[in-house]
C-alpha cells in the first residue's frame, strides 16, 4: 500500500507493488486453466448445488487465467510489526483524521448503533485500502480458482524453487502444508464468491481484490460478506467499496466477534485479530486509533531506521 512514494504497506508489499525480488518477478503471460484442472472442480461445485451451465459458463470464459504468484505469495505470507510502522507517521494519521472529520456524521451515527469507537474503524480502512484508494489488482475468482488447482506436488514443487531463492528459510513441508490449507480455504471462499454474484455472473470478472481475495474498503472476504456485510446507507444493497457500507460492515463484523462497551481490552484486540489473524495488526489498529486522538501538532514522530537493503516481493 502507498500513502505516499515513501510510505509503503503490508499490501503492497506482499502483493507485488512496492519492491520485487529478481527470483519472483513478474509474469509475462498468464496461462489459462486447462480442462483437466477445471473439471474435478466444476464436479465438486455443482455438488454444491451450483447449477452446471452457470459453472460452464464463469470457468470456461476464455478470460478466465491463472494467477500463479499469488500461490507463492499465500504460502510465505510474512509478518513483521515494522510492516505498519509506515501507518503510524504523520502523513497518515493526517489522512485518517480528515477522513474521520468527512464522514464524522456516519461514524458517529455507526459508533451509536454498533459501540465500535470511530477511530477502531478509520485506522482498520486506513491499513486495509487507504480508504478505497489503493488498487486491488487481482480478479478475486482468479485468485481462488488458482489457490485450488495449484495445489497439486507438480505445482507446489514448481512454486517453492522459486520462494526458496527469496526465502532460504522456508522448509519444503511447511511450505507445501501451507499450500494445501489455503486450497481447501479458497474453495470455501469460492462456494461463497459464487453464492454472492450467482445472479450477476458478469460481476465475477470485474470484482477486484487482494493477493488473497478480499475486496472493497474493508478487505472482506466472500464468507464474510455473506454473513456480516450490512447496507448503511439503507439503499437496498451491500457494496463495500461505498464509504457508508464500508463503515458499518466493519462495526458489525467486530461487533459479531465480540466487541461490546462492556468486555475487555483482551476480547476488543480479539476481535480485530479476527478480523486479520496477526498481532502486529492489532497492535497496529490500536495504535493509530490512540494517536488519531493526539492532536497534530503535538503528534509524536516515530522512530523508523532506514531499511537496510530493500523487502522481499513475493510475486
Amino acid at each position: 500500500m502507498r500513502l505516499a512514494m515513501t510510505i509503503i504497506g503490508l499490501a503492497a508489499v506482499l502483493a507485488g507493488l512496492g519492491f520485487v525480488h529478481p527470483a519472483l518477478g513478474h509474469q509475462s503471460t498468464r496461462p489459462a486453466f486447462t480442462h483437466q484442472e477445471l473439471e474435478p472442480l466444476l464436479q465438486a461445485l455443482q455438488d454444491e448445488g451450483l447449477p452446471r451451465p452457470f459453472l460452464n459458463r464463469i470457468f470456461y470464459d476464455a478470460r478466465l487465467r491463472k494467477i500463479e504468484r499469488v500461490v507463492r505469495l499465500n504460502g510465505v505470507n510474512p509478518d513483521s510489526a515494522d510492516r505498519y510502522e509506515q501507518f503510524y507517521g504523520g502523513y497518515a494519521i493526517k489522512k485518517a483524521k480528515r477522513f474521520k472529520r468527512r464522514h464524522f456524521s456516519t461514524l458517529v451515527r455507526v459508533e451509536a448503533e454498533f459501540g465500535i469507537p470511530a477511530n477502531i474503524i478509520v485506522a482498520i480502512l486506513l491499513v486495509e485500502t487507504q480508504f478505497g484508494t489503493h488498487p486491488l489488482p487481482f480478479r478475486v475468482l482468479e485468485v481462488l480458482t488458482t489457490l485450488v488447482v495449484e495445489a497439486n506436488h507438480d505445482a507446489i514443487a514448481r512454486h517453492y524453487k522459486r520462494v526458496k531463492l527469496a526465502y532460504p528459510e522456508i522448509g519444503r513441508v511447511y511450505f507445501t502444508g501451507r499450500v494445501n490449507e489455503k486450497a481447501e480455504w479458497a474453495y470455501g471462499e469460492l462456494v461463497a464468491l459464487l453464492t454472492m454474484r450467482r445472479h450477476e455472473p458478469a460481476s465475477l470478472f470485474a470484482l477486484k481484490g487482494s493477493y488473497a481475495g478480499a475486496f472493497g474498503m474493508p478487505q472482506f472476504l466472500p464468507s464474510s460478506y455473506l454473513r456480516w456485510a450490512v447496507d448503511g446507507n439503507q439503499d437496498g444493497s451491500v457494496d463495500l467499496d461505498h464509504t457508508t457500507d464500508a463503515i458499518a460492515s466493519i462495526a458489525n463484523y467486530l461487533r459479531e466477534h465480540g466487541w461490546t462497551d462492556g468486555t475487555p481490552l483482551e476480547e476488543k484486540m480479539g476481535a480485530i485479530w479476527a478480523y486479520n489473524n496477526s498481532n502486529n495488526y492489532v497492535d497496529a489498529i490500536f495504535e493509530i486509533s490512540r494517536r488519531m486522538m493526539v492532536p497534530s501538532k503535538k503528534a509524536p514522530r516515530p522512530k523508523i531506521a532506514l531499511p537496510t537493503s530493500a523487502p522481499k516481493r513475493m510475486d
